[in-house]
């Protein structure tokens, strides 16, 4: 299913409309009346429980119809498990959505360049998304020539917006 017919690619908002796809928690079986949903471990959780029970969920419902992205994943400096289990963790996620076609939505705090360095090595078919990007167009093109796209939320650099190409720039409220 193509993400170009969300009008907002990333919310946490479980009671959001239908042109919307809610990251769904894991907590929270996805299973309702959720219409289009995105899965995945945050960056903040991977400190958290049995990753390795909670990658195998993520896989098990990757193939849902309903599961039209792959994440909330990625990495964060600040928060989370250290840097070096987080990648692995997010590597997992990116080869999930590779095996079942369905774009990454990237957390990334003080680490997009190192996704960006991850994307040019891994050069994925699908696209990696990096959600609530408020950088400046200089940071902004190098992760595109690295192979991502970015999503803009509310709060964004409008010259960014400007120089980030229709085909890889995604809308969205990251809405609680």
């Amino acid at each position: 299913m193509p993400l170009r017919q969300f009008s907002d690619i990333h919310s946490h908002c479980l009671s959001a409309g239908a042109d919307t796809i809610i990251n769904v928690p894991l907590h929270i079986d996805p299973w309702g009346d959720i219409a289009h949903f995105s899965y995945g471990i945050h960056p903040w959780d991977t400190a958290d429980a049995d990753i390795d029970a909670m990658l195998t969920r993520v896989e098990a419902l990757a193939a849902d119809p309903r599961v039209v992205a792959i994440g909330e994943t990625g990495l964060d400096a600040l928060r989370g498990a250290p840097l070096d289990v987080q990648e692995r963790i997010f590597l997992r996620h990116a080869a999930i959505a590779e095996r079942v076609g369905k774009p990454l939505i990237i957390h990334a705090v003080r680490t997009a360049a190192r996704i960006a360095e991850l994307c040019r090595l891994q050069r994925p078919a699908v696209p990696w998304i990096i959600h609530g990007f408020r950088g400046k167009p200089q940071f902004a093109r190098q992760l595109l020539a690295a192979g991502l796209s970015l999503s803009l939320g509310t709060i964004h650099n409008p010259e960014t917006a400007a120089i980030v190409p229709p085909g890889r720039l995604y809308r969205e409220t990251d809405a609680q």
